[in-house]
């Protein structure tokens, strides 16, 4: 009980500690959101790519001439 008393009246409020564990969270969050929306895009772009020459082959416009 007395160590946590103890703990906070040594350190007490740090405004720079906090801003480090606030971009550090931002960093955390943002991290996974970024690598699987990367991810969802490159695959997006790949199907629709392939959608885009299976038309133009049908149509027989696939590539130049």
């Amino acid at each position: 009980m007395t160590l946590p008393v103890l703990l906070v009246m040594l350190h007490g409020d740090d405004p720079r500690m906090d801003l480090l564990y606030f971009w550090a969270a931002v960093l955390l969050a943002l991290t996974p959101v970024l690598i699987f929306g990367g991810i969802g895009v490159w695959v997006a772009r790949m199907i629709w790519k392939e959608q885009r020459g299976a038309r133009n082959a049908e149509r027989g416009t696939e590539g130049p001439a």
